[in-house]
């Protein structure tokens, strides 16, 4: 039976055996499963090493699978919806850079969501595309993008008969969920495939109350994050791949080209336990873990100054935005809260996300709404943030050559100098890494003022010198 499959996890229990069998070691990594390593280091670290192995025998090649790994993979694409799973060590990244090579190459036009991560850039540099930037639309009550218009991508579509594939972003960084569906249904009519960024819906799928999977709503490549919102090791993560438009050739070819030679077994057991637990038991852990959000939603319901962020598509409910009704920024709340030892997810200038996964709060819950309810006091003493519309993008547009990126060299000029010249770099505020400008976009008034506010208000920026006055690189 299906759930009796569910139960095993077959590389973890290669790796249990292996380590009883207590062999003689004479291979690689150097610390010999733990008979060597810093003594202070080694309370913490000594089990794990102990599983910390290479491509024995026994515990088969993830850039070969014909043992173990591969009947993990199995089991992964099983409990996911998959026609087949590959395990990535390289994170969603790798994911996203192996899609887009192994569809597109030099010259190929790429439609791509213009809000997506910034690995998604970086593939469509590596592989040479000619990106069509989607533009996304963003909810004027919420302020929260709301992703691609169907019909915009329709409109793309046939300017663009040639393209090679379409790329969106779903679940977003605040757990916005597009109609994956319909994107799916206009990309199959043209006989291309959707390639879906789902870094952050691993557990989709696993509950009626969550919203449907990518992979299981028409998409032909799927990456996700499995450590984001599942119990798996940080950078553990999967691509999932379903349908024929995609050649498998190519996709593993890449992965081993993209892919460490020596991937970490703790990390690849991690991902096999995470799905031996979410197939298991995911439904019941989630049971418990939105009953607890429901009790914490409905208390911060009666809160008179803080909110949640609520736009008009399907978002997921393990993931909390709050924003004050006073203007004071996310930035500032995350501010008060770290100072209290409550770290959130990610902060922007306008709110505050708590991300929550298959573990509930318990004790923890309690005292997040103490906290959130002090805070709520709190906020009529805070300072108003300016308001900081973000940049729009447009509805499409044919993107810049960012493979002249890989080649030339820009120069460091103040960011007020910069409006009207191409940048050299890609410039995002991280999280959530989705860039604000790219190489060869125009800097722009409104993206200056936009990005001096985010670091004014505390923000973390990539691609800029935070030297007073703020600098920025363009080209030459």
């Amino acid at each position: 039976m299906k759930a009796d499959r569910q139960r095993r996890a077959p590389l973890y229990e290669a790796l249990l055996r292996h380590m009883k069998r207590n062999p003689g070691n004479f291979h690689v990594p150097g610390h010999k499963q733990g008979r060597v390593f810093d003594g202070e280091g080694m309370r913490l670290f000594s089990s794990v090493l102990s599983i910390d192995l290479t491509e024995l025998s026994p515990l088969d090649d993830l850039h070969d699978p014909a043992g173990v790994i591969a009947e993990a993979q199995a089991l992964a694409a099983e409990a996911f919806g998959a026609d087949e799973t590959f395990f990535l060590v390289g994170g969603s990244t790798a994911g996203n850079l192996a899609a887009i090579l192994s569809c597109c190459r030099p010259g190929d036009v790429l439609l791509v969501q213009r809000s997506s991560h910034q690995s998604v850039f970086h593939a469509c540099m590596l592989a040479g595309v000619r990106p069509v930037y989607l533009g996304t639309r963003v909810d004027e009550k919420s302020g929260l993008d709301q992703g691609v218009d169907p019909e915009v991508l329709a409109e793309a579509l046939g300017h663009f008969p040639e393209a090679k594939g379409v790329v969106v972003t779903s679940p977003s960084y605040h757990g916005v969920v597009q109609p994956v569906r319909r994107f799916a249904d206009l990309c199959h009519a043209r006989g291309i495939p959707l390639i879906v960024d789902e870094a952050h819906g691993a557990h989709f799928g696993f509950h009626p109350d969550l919203p449907p999977p990518a992979i299981r709503s028409g998409a032909d490549l799927v990456v996700q994050s499995t450590h984001k919102m599942l119990p798996a090791m940080t950078m553990a993560s999967m691509l999932h791949l379903r349908g024929k438009r995609i050649r498998r050739e190519r996709l593993t070819r890449w992965l081993r080209i993209l892919q460490s030679s020596s991937p970490s077994y703790p990390l690849m057991a991690s991902l096999d336990l995470a799905r031996r637990l979410v197939a298991t038991e995911g439904r019941r852990r989630l049971d418990d873990v939105l009953s607890g959000l429901r009790g914490i939603r409905e208390r911060i319901g009666a809160f008179r100054r803080l909110s949640e962020s609520v736009g008009p598509l399907p978002q997921d409910p393990l993931k909390l935005s709050l924003e004050s009704g006073t203007g004071t920024s996310g930035f500032r709340m995350a501010e008060w809260l770290e100072s209290r030892d409550c770290f959130p997810e990610l902060a922007d200038h306008r709110r505050v996300l708590f991300t929550f996964s298959l573990a509930r709060p318990g004790r923890e819950e309690e005292r997040l709404v103490r906290l959130l309810n002090e805070l709520d006091e709190q906020l009529s003493g805070m300072p108003a943030a300016s308001p900081l519309p973000h940049p729009e993008f447009e509805r499409w547009r044919v993107g810049e050559d960012l493979t002249r990126w890989m080649d030339t060299s820009g120069t460091s000029v103040p960011l007020d100098e910069a409006v009207g010249r191409p940048s050299a770099d890609m410039v995002l505020p991280y999280p959530p890494g989705i860039p604000l400008i790219l190489p060869g976009e125009r800097w722009t008034e409104e993206r200056a003022l936009f990005l001096r506010q985010v670091v004014d208000a505390g923000g973390r920026v990539r691609g800029i010198s935070s030297v007073s006055p703020l600098r920025v690189s363009v080209l030459k």
